[in-house]
C-alpha cells in the first residue's frame, strides 16, 4: 500500500471517527426528551344524600332480596342517620378555624351545663362513646385549659370535670357559628312543622333510650 493510499485510509478513518463523535455530541447536546404527560388527579366529588337516592337504593334492594317491609319506615330512619352525619360534617367544617370539633363542643357543653360534677364514665354514657375515647377527649380539653380535672371530694378514686372560663368562651364561640348554621338549615320551614318534627324526634330518642 502506498503512503498516499495509507493517508487516504487514515483520513477516512479520522473522518468516520469525527462523524461518530459528532453524533454522540449531538445526542448529548440535543434537547432532552419531554417527560411523559401525567393526567392531573380528578377532583373528588362528594355526593350528598337525597330522597331519590334512598328510593333508588331501596328499589334495588327489594329486587334483590324480596323484602317487602315498610318503605316509609326505611326512608325515615335513613334520613335521620344521614342528616345527623351531614350535620356533624358541615358543623365541623364551620368551626374548624377555632381548632374545635363538635365532639369537643358536646363534651364541654355537658360539663358546663349539666348542673353536676360529671365523671368520665357519666360523660361517656351521655355522649355514647367508649371510655378510653372519653379519657383522651378530657385529657385534651384539660391540656388546652378548657376544663379542670380534680379528685372528687366524696370519693378520691373518682375524677370529676369542671368547666373553666376558657371553656365557657369556647362554647360561646362554637354556639355563635352553629346557631347561624341552624338558621340556614331551618329558616324556611314553618314553625308548626318544626314543632311536629321535634315531637316525633323526641319520641324516637325516648324509645331508643329504652332499648339500650
Amino acid at each position: 500500500m502506498t503512503d498516499e493510499q495509507n493517508g487516504d485510509g487514515n483520513h477516512a478513518d479520522q473522518h468516520k471517527g469525527e462523524e461518530v463523535q459528532s453524533g454522540r455530541s449531538a445526542r448529548k447536546r440535543g434537547p432532552k426528551a419531554a417527560p411523559p404527560k401525567v393526567a392531573p388527579p380528578k377532583p373528588v366529588r362528594l355526593t350528598s344524600f337525597s330522597p331519590d337516592d334512598a328510593d333508588r337504593h331501596l328499589m334495588n334492594y327489594r329486587r334483590s332480596s324480596g323484602d317487602q317491609s315498610s318503605d316509609r319506615h326505611f326512608r325515615i330512619t335513613r334520613s335521620l342517620v344521614v342528616a345527623a352525619r351531614l350535620w356533624r360534617k358541615v358543623a365541623n367544617e364551620r368551626i374548624k378555624p377555632l381548632n374545635q370539633t363538635m365532639a369537643r363542643w358536646e363534651t364541654l357543653f355537658h360539663v358546663a351545663y349539666s348542673g353536676a360534677d360529671l365523671t368520665q364514665s357519666e360523660l361517656a354514657r351521655m355522649i355514647n362513646v367508649e371510655g378510653p375515647t372519653m379519657v383522651r377527649m378530657l385529657d385534651s380539653l384539660a391540656r388546652d385549659g378548657l376544663i379542670d380535672r380534680e379528685q372528687s371530694a366524696q370519693d378520691r378514686r373518682v375524677t370529676v370535670n369542671r368547666i373553666t372560663p376558657a371553656g365557657e368562651k369556647a362554647i360561646q364561640e362554637i354556639m355563635a357559628i352553629t346557631n347561624d348554621l341552624r338558621g340556614e338549615i331551618l329558616e324556611d320551614i314553618e314553625p308548626e312543622r318544626l314543632a311536629v318534627t321535634y315531637e316525633v324526634l323526641s319520641q324516637i330518642l325516648k324509645r331508643l333510650g329504652q332499648m339500650r
